[in-house]
């Protein structure tokens, strides 16, 4: 049996590696080294069927994407590679959960004939060395947001996302709907510090995955109890709005008319703009001791 594994843009993730986990070059062989032990991961609540692994180290996550998803972030890379270099240099907020290296690995059975070609990507493992007791997948729609907890059935039909990131404790993934019932309908409260780094990162996020036309992505956040920490990150951005996202957005708006909330998948400006709304609505501000001397803080020299 023949293999071949080849890289795109091999050059440009090597130095995201570098810049947002601190790889060296010596590095990129413990990189390598991860990679080589990974193992079937059970993501939950995925649609598409899509296969995951997680190295034995915990550190990253492996996702087997589609052709289109391939060719979409192919087009989009270059500008996914400015931002992340606008972001690092210039200390732009940002929670995108990094994509780390795009793949595309391929056998060739010599005695069968038959080759098989499959596309992945690497990302960091957001909870990685974490100890998440409850975590919440967000996307800003009350449309079919749902999860049963007991019965296990996740009542959205478009999940399609990284969010098997997160049941590495086993913990249940949970939706919109279950945010807002754990909450009971109240903003969860952060630290301003914490709030205006959350509220600027989601802007830029937001902004950039609109300009390049990408829909349907969500954030991650889980809350790890023993460090009092929330630890988010938005995940499940290498859709764009294509065709197919526009007969699926078609499809659900018949249920309007019924009254059904608006459906999960809207046009990128649209669900930019409703992404922003519902973080504004599930986090609030709350001053802390040092609130009050940096609201009096000089702006300008």
């Amino acid at each position: 049996r023949k293999f071949a594994c080849q890289a795109y843009w091999a050059v440009q993730f090597a130095a995201v590696r570098r810049a947002y986990i601190g790889f060296g070059l010596d590095e990129e062989l413990g990189y390598l080294r991860s990679l080589s032990m990974a193992n079937p991961w059970n993501a939950q609540g995925g649609k598409s069927g899509a296969t995951f692994l997680k190295t034995l180290d915990g550190r990253f996550v492996v996702k087997q994407i589609t052709r289109t998803e391939l060719q979409m972030f192919l087009e989009y890379a270059p500008a996914y590679f400015e931002y992340l270099s606008k972001s690092f240099f210039h200390k732009y907020e940002t929670v995108l959960v990094k994509v780390l290296g795009v793949y595309q690995i391929g056998s060739h059975n010599r005695v069968s004939g038959r080759r098989n070609m499959e596309q992945v990507v690497v990302m960091e493992n957001l909870f990685h060395n974490c100890s998440i007791t409850r975590a919440f997948d967000l996307k800003g729609s009350t449309r079919s947001r749902y999860a049963r907890v007991g019965g296990c059935v996740h009542k959205d039909a478009s999940l399609d996302s990284d969010r098997g990131q997160i049941s590495s404790e086993g913990h249940p993934v949970l939706l919109d709907e279950n945010f807002v019932e754990f909450t009971n309908g109240r903003p969860l409260a952060l630290y301003d510090h914490a709030k205006a780094h959350f509220n600027s990162a989601v802007l830029n996020d937001t902004l950039f995955l609109s300009l390049i036309n990408v829909v349907d992505y969500s954030i991650l956040v889980g809350m790890d109890e023993n460090r009092h920490e929330l630890v988010v990150g938005i995940i499940d951005y290498m859709r764009q709005y294509d065709v197919i996202k526009k007969m699926e957005r078609m499809g659900k708006s018949v249920g309007m008319i019924a009254g059904q909330a608006e459906p999960t998948v809207i046009q990128p400006p649209n669900y930019r703009n409703r992404f922003q709304a519902a973080m504004e609505r599930y986090f609030m501000m709350v001053p802390d001791k040092w609130t009050l001397f940096r609201m009096q803080a000089p702006t300008g020299a």
